[in-house]
């Protein structure tokens, strides 16, 4: 007989539990095969071995299925025991809303929640207002209207608030929410992430801080303070330097730097400008004139630097603004009062003359050529002791040690005799006036007149 027998329809069949319950049935089976005479013993013990293999695998197989069981339990201990190990590394936690008919019904704390707030989820759990309680006061409302939006509106914004920490501290928290909804679209909770930015806001707040202040100081300034483009357009002035131009800001970032300085002024500033963006210069300061509002023309000295991002590409210029009009004023009248004063001596019958406090020509006025037959540079660092005459030179000497420790603007008038350039006396009749201390002059100065013919003709009256 070859192949595999049929299996008659109403012959029983066991359990294939076991080895011997597999040899009965194949046995069986032959035996009331076609005419019901016995089967041919080769292919039953080739059947029981088939049997026996299929189950010898079948037994592999599930002692492979228990070991492959038991492994991935041990790696889903492992992941679970990683997982725990990270989130306790952690200082964020998170928590889970339960919402029912649109309110909030229960609160659920991660059990990390202490390494942010101070309380365990456990106090959370007893005390269910405790999450609103350790809000700062300040922003209570505001987390009150948040969690409206996420039940109402349901928007999942982010939220960055203060709660105070269970030891008194003030700690800033950002809550980022997750909504869920059911398979209908109602929604039935949300969860969160609490982390502690405490650090990163109260870095912001500082620069935040930092940069009012900053600008308090630019706005206060006394002097002006302005923003160019690179292509020279103002982009912002402060209060100072607009009162100076008399313009408004708003006015001031409609020009160009051009449009408001004097041409000749603005191409040596430009040249400037151009070596300081290619970095051949760190800043400028040059004297330039403006341009106001009403037409006027005011003097101001300006210094420049470039403001430039981290690879050093010129990003804006700013630029102080001081005004020197006020200066220039005074130094024009001083120029023109200095060329009064010199056009007068110049021309005064009297000579005028300048010594330090040992005595010593510092200036001389040109009628001192005509009076003494010396040029004034002749005597310059010469000592005046040495040109009066030995019978006054003590009395002399005195008066002007007593002048000297008289305070500023002191005069004393003196008479004494000084030698000319050709040997002749000239008779004086000096006032001398203590300005050692003045801040220009520092010296003792003494205008002259020659008495000499007044003396001849018997017209001087001795007054020492």
């Amino acid at each position: 007989m070859s192949g595999i027998p049929s299996f008659p329809q109403d012959a029983q069949t066991p359990l294939l539990s076991d080895g011997a319950s597999v040899e009965a049935f194949v046995r069986n089976a032959l035996r009331h095969h076609d005419s019901g005479q016995s089967a041919d013993e080769g292919n039953a013990h080739a059947l029981i071995a088939l049997y026996r293999r299929l189950l010898e695998r079948n037994e592999g197989l599930e002692r492979s299925l228990k070991q492959f069981q038991a492994e991935r339990a041990e790696r889903e201990r492992a992941i679970e025991a990683r997982y725990n190990q990270l989130l306790s590394a952690t200082t964020d936690y998170t928590f889970t809303v339960t919402v029912q008919h649109g309110e909030p019904v229960h609160t659920k704390h991660s059990a990390n929640c202490v390494a942010i707030t101070g309380y365990t989820s456990e106090e959370y759990e007893t005390n269910t207002m405790l999450w609103f309680n350790m809000i700062f006061p300040d922003d209570r409302e505001l987390t009150l209207k948040h969690a409206q939006m996420l039940l109402q509106e349901r928007k999942a914004a982010p939220l960055e608030h203060r709660i105070i920490h269970k030891n008194g501290s003030i700690r800033w928290v950002k809550n980022t929410p997750v909504l869920r909804f059911s398979d209908s679209g109602e929604l039935i909770g949300y969860d969160g992430l609490i982390s502690d930015i405490t650090e990163r806001k109260e870095t912001e707040l500082a620069l935040k801080e930092s940069e009012e202040r900053f600008r308090f100081i630019v706005e206060q300034s006394p002097i002006g303070i302005k923003l160019v483009s690179l292509n020279n357009r103002i982009l912002k002035a402060n209060t100072t330097l607009c009162k100076l131009l008399g313009y408004s800001e708003q006015e001031l970032a409609r020009f160009y730097s051009q449009d408001i300085t004097l041409p000749e002024d603005f191409r040596r500033e430009k040249e400037q400008i151009k070596r300081l963006m290619d970095g051949e210069l760190d800043e400028i300061e040059l004297e330039k004139r403006y341009y106001t509002k009403s037409g006027d023309v005011i003097w101001a000295n300006v210094h420049s630097r470039i403001l430039r991002d981290k690879d050093g590409k010129p990003l804006v210029r700013v630029a102080i603004v001081e005004n020197l009009t006020p200066r220039k004023k005074a130094e024009e009248a001083l120029r023109t009062s200095e060329e009064r004063l010199r056009a007068l001596m110049h021309n005064a019958s009297d000579a005028v003359v300048i010594t330090d406090v040992d005595g010593n020509f510092t200036y001389l006025s040109p009628s001192v050529a005509r009076m003494f037959y010396y040029s004034p540079e002749m005597l310059i660092g010469k000592n005046a002791y040495s040109y009066i005459h030995p019978d006054d030179l003590e009395r002399i000497m005195a008066e002007f040690t007593r002048l000297v420790e008289l305070p500023l603007n002191a005069m004393k008038t003196m008479h004494y005799r000084f030698r000319r350039a050709d040997g002749s006396w000239a008779e004086l009749e000096a006032v001398s006036t203590n300005l050692l201390k003045h801040r220009i002059i520092r010296g003792i100065v003494t205008n002259a007149r020659d008495i000499s013919k007044r003396h001849r003709d018997g017209q001087d009256n001795d007054e020492e």
